[in-house]
């Protein structure tokens, strides 16, 4: 593949521009070390001082460079790009139900009076009384007069509410369809869906192609408001999204045309991010969200590829970032109806966590970071084929089980294996209860301290863990330990209180239960009272889309919402600094 590139412009840009996958963390600020390259031909400008910090001696001397930093300084160059292990894993099934179909979508044929000397009404007119619409697009009305006299009177009209939205002949496929969309910071979800019944028809994912801009929401932000890229991430967004489509429509056999409802949630700054408003708010406290309610948009607006006057309906936020993906779980985890004290955790870079007591709901969210994702983990990968996923360890602290995506030969870990690693050295003593690794047979010194060799990896490298991962992972799972805590301390609960603990979301749903508990992420109660969902936030926007009444009782719920901000609790750094030891 050849790609033009100006003089100025880093590696990294020809490769995004090439629409290829690489690894990185930071946003092209040469601190997360991932993006490596390799230059085959041609001339690349001196390694930059984040180069020599991030990249080990023998590999900038093999000619491995970081593509965010190297520029090319000849004519023609050459790279091999560092293989990311395949297409990612991404959970799109949940075990919950969506409930019956109320669709805001009505696709029926009608039979019009035609017009007579005697009955000379306009077609919009007769339209109008006969289908009981009060709006026609331009856009439907200049279908609709050809429709109409082409000898034969009846057609195929699709309402939404009041709206009319299309006209075809009266011999076309009858069904109607929606998606359901599920935005996060690393990956796309749509579900489709045949609004005449709500059942689900099929389901894409794909990551987020915004990862090209920075793997984290903070980073995003910060692209948009200072490098002036929000109509870019925008568009990224929704390229994305149609990319989906033009799956699920190509595999179904259906017209593009015939997607006439979408319902979208996603965590506030992709809420943003996708309708192009600006994060700025979002960028420092008090972190305030351009607006926190339900927004209807046709889809011609956002230039989605469905049909033109199809409406698409983005469920409101709740608060700077606790966005309408936590909404959706809400509503599709029924948590407001528990009558025992309830919580739902869905755990990501930005983890969002919701109590419910004697019918109040709280929520909160803590800047988690990407470590749980496998991000700015020294070996850490996205859940690809090759990656660990999982792992056991024996009583003399070396593993003994060793399980990777697809079965592969080890690449790296990806987030349920980090989790693991760790519950495994905690628990045989390497990593102590401060989080300092011990001295071990398969612990040595390396680069940034110590580091515990997990498996020998594919290319002969050794998969290893780190003093830094550990520390990483401990700050991660300090901030969420606290959140949980001071949500159950706000309604004089404790842990043992909680009757059932709803885990959500991709990385919930391969966590091992056993090594939440044992590193803290999870309060301590017992595993038959935790419960993972899968993508329920997925869910949630199912509900909305194949029930319109649900969109307004979502959106009432909202209202129903506490918002805890720890960032302003006084105890906060108090109950953070005592969640970040282990077995206490």
């Amino acid at each position: 593949m050849t790609v033009e590139i100006d003089g100025s412009d880093t590696l990294l840009a020809a490769v995004s521009q090439a629409a290829v996958g690489v690894p990185v963390d930071c946003g092209g600020r040469g601190t997360c070390g991932k993006c490596l390259v390799r230059l085959g031909a041609g001339e690349l400008s001196p390694p930059s001082e984040a180069e020599f910090r991030k990249v080990p001696a023998e590999r900038l001397e093999q000619g491995w460079r970081l593509a965010c930093q190297a520029r090319p300084l000849s004519p023609r160059v050459s790279i091999e790009v560092r293989g990311a292990g395949g297409r990612r894993q991404i959970l799109t099934a949940s075990r919950l139900t969506r409930g019956e179909a109320h669709s805001a979508v009505l696709r029926e044929v009608v039979t019009l009076p035609p017009a007579t000397f005697d009955d000379a009404r306009s077609d919009l007119e007769r339209v109008r009384q006969e289908l009981g619409v009060s709006r026609v697009p331009l856009s439907v009305l200049s279908k609709l007069t050809d429709t109409l006299h082409d000898g034969d009177p009846a057609a195929t009209f699709t309402r939404y509410d009041d709206l009319l939205i299309d006209v075809e002949s009266r011999h076309v496929e009858q069904r109607a369809f929606g998606v359901a969309v599920d935005i996060g910071t690393s990956k796309i979800i749509s579900y489709l869906v045949d609004l005449r019944d709500g059942q689900l028809i099929d389901q894409e994912a794909i990551e987020n192609p915004q990862m090209r801009l920075g793997e984290d929401v903070v980073t995003r932000i910060t692209e948009a408001i200072e490098e002036n890229r929000l109509v870019e991430l925008a568009r990224t967004v929704r390229e994305g999204i149609n990319e989906t489509l033009a799956s699920l429509c190509a595999r179904q056999e259906i017209l593009s045309r015939h997607l006439y409802d979408m319902t979208v949630v996603g965590n506030t700054a992709m809420h943003h991010l996708a309708l192009g408003l600006s994060p700025l708010g979002l960028a420092s406290a008090p972190f305030a969200p351009a607006l926190d309610e339900p927004v209807r948009l046709r889809a011609a607006e956002l230039g989605l590829a469905m049909n033109p006057e199809g409406q698409v309906y983005f469920l409101p936020p709740i608060a700077g970032f606790v966005g309408s993906d936590c909404l959706a779980v809400i509503a599709a985890t029924h948590l407001v109806s528990k009558r025992s004290p309830t919580m739902a955790v869905d755990i990501g870079t930005n983890t969002e966590l919701a109590l419910v007591n004697q019918g109040e709901l709280t929520v909160t969210s803590c800047a988690s970071g990407p470590a749980f994702e496998g991000y700015q983990i020294r070996c850490g990968m996205k859940a690809t084929e090759g990656a660990i996923e999982r792992v056991s360890f024996g009583r003399d602290g070396k593993p003994e089980i060793i399980q990777t995506i697809g079965g592969l030969q080890p690449v790296g870990i990806c987030g349920s294996g980090v989790v693991d690693v760790l519950a495994g050295l905690v628990t045989c003593g390497i990593v102590d209860r401060t989080g300092r690794m011990q001295k071990h047979e398969l612990v040595s010194d390396g680069g940034e301290g110590r580091e515990y060799r997990v498996a020998v990896g594919a290319g002969g490298d050794d998969v290893v863990f780190t003093q830094r991962d550990v520390r990483a992972l401990q700050l991660a799972k300090g901030a969420i330990a606290a959140g949980w805590s001071l949500l159950l301390e706000r309604q004089g609960l404790g842990p043992s209180d909680l009757q059932r603990i709803f885990v959500a979301g991709a990385f919930g749903n391969y966590l091992s239960p056993e090594s939440a508990l044992a590193i803290g992420l999870l309060p301590p109660i017992g595993k038959d009272r935790i419960s993972f969902v899968g993508n329920a936030a997925g869910v949630g926007a199912q509900m909305a889309l194949i029930d319109v009444r649900r969109r307004s009782r979502i959106a009432r719920l909202r209202r129903r919402v506490g918002f805890v901000e720890l960032a302003i609790d006084a105890r906060f750094h108090e109950v953070f600094t005592r969640e970040l030891t282990f077995g206490h």
